[in-house]
């Protein structure tokens, strides 16, 4: 949708990373494709990444499938093998009176039917496969990326975590030297020689109000 000009309406927001349309074409498209309701406010925050990891795999232009798309060609490729076989079996049907003298088989000596309708059944066999095999190896890589994804995520959560229950265990251990400090000031005030009871209660009031000269003190 990025990359093409006729996006239907919709757009790209960069700076909240979600999809973007009027309201009239929301409501159109949603009509129509109920279960697109619920991105119509989301945010994909790591579309950037997951662009430069799928960037190599992602199918561009008028050949671009989805795995819908996949299914039903495999679908109309299953319909088109069945009728053909049916045609050249009603062809073979409507020439068996031809006589063998007739015929010029000096050419070509023709595959018996039940050969070419084994290859043709293999052929079909093996574009279903290959199909079926790149949607699940794109499954794969998709949920690969995922779970790289989340344990990133898992591992800088628990950064996170230790960081702050480190800074927690400093500030706590600050705050009960500062009130250590505080229950001996008293006592050490009235070690300092020349100081009234008065002067005392009046530093005892005004020193805890400066932790850090506290500590010095």
């Amino acid at each position: 949708m990025l990359s093409r000009k006729n996006n239907s309406g919709f757009g790209w927001d960069e700076h909240r990373q979600l999809v973007v349309a009027e309201d009239a074409v929301w409501n159109s498209y949603i009509s129509s494709h109920k279960e697109a309701a619920q991105f119509r406010h989301r945010s994909f925050p790591y579309y950037d990444q997951l662009t430069a990891i799928y960037a190599k795999d992602r199918a561009t232009g008028k050949d671009a499938q989805t795995a819908a798309d996949i299914i039903e060609e495999i679908n109309v490729e299953d319909v088109a093998a069945t009728n053909s076989h049916e045609e050249r079996n009603d062809f073979h049907g409507s020439e068996a009176d031809v006589s063998l003298d007739d015929m010029d088989l000096s050419a070509t000596q023709p595959q018996p039917e039940s050969q070419l309708a084994r290859n043709q059944g293999d052929s079909a066999f093996s574009k279903k496969k290959k199909k079926i095999s790149d949607v699940s190896d794109f499954s794969t890589s998709f949920n690969d990326a995922a779970a790289l994804l989340a344990e990133n995520i898992r591992t800088v959560g628990l950064e996170i975590s230790k960081s702050i229950t480190s800074e927690v265990v400093i500030q706590q251990k600050s705050e009960m030297t500062i009130q250590e400090s505080a229950l001996k000031l008293y006592s050490t005030l009235c070690e300092v020689e020349g100081l009234t009871e008065d002067e005392r209660y009046r530093a005892l009031s005004k020193i805890p109000d400066h932790p850090t000269q506290m500590l010095i003190f």
